[in-house]
């Protein structure tokens, strides 16, 4: 009896662990199917930025929630006129997108409730450049122009 209620009690530990682990990264199935058409109409804005700068600021250690801070050098934009560096801030918990220092990558923002740019994470179609020809060639078959890059006076 003793052995069924520990291993009840692992049982059960593991099962919402995991459903919290699961649920911050939930959206991934919801937006599976979300072409970069889509993805591209729902931005703010769209750019392919080189990674200059990330720091990450604890929020709640408890939680492991944190703020990532991601500095780019845009290399090319679409759907707004960006400054030459644009700065994105994730509010995150447990979720990434992975971004590494001087990796250059396609960045589909979002205007957040505070004004900040920043992506959805896990949840969005922001990814590698390396990896982003799908979602090219589909700018490039609804016409999608590029707009203008600001530079630094």
């Amino acid at each position: 009896m003793r052995k069924t209620i520990q291993i009840l009690l692992l049982l059960g530990l593991f099962y919402f662990g995991a459903s919290e682990t699961f649920a911050q990264c939930s959206c991934v199935a919801e937006r599976r199917d979300i072409t970069p058409h889509k993805e591209f109409k729902l931005a703010d804005a769209v750019f392919i930025g080189k990674v200059i700068e990330i720091k990450n600021t604890a929020r709640d250690k408890d939680i492991g929630s944190y703020v990532e801070t991601v500095k780019f050098e845009v290399k090319k934009t679409w759907k707004q006129d960006l400054d030459h560096f644009v700065i994105i801030q994730n509010k995150i918990r447990g979720c990434i997108n992975g971004f590494e220092e001087n990796e250059e990558w396609l960045v589909y923002a979002y205007k957040m409730q505070d004004g900040a740019l920043g992506t959805y994470c896990c949840c969005s179609r922001t990814r590698l450049f390396s990896k982003a020809a799908e979602d090219l060639k589909e700018f490039e078959a609804n016409g999608e122009q590029p707009t203008n890059i600001r530079q630094p006076r």
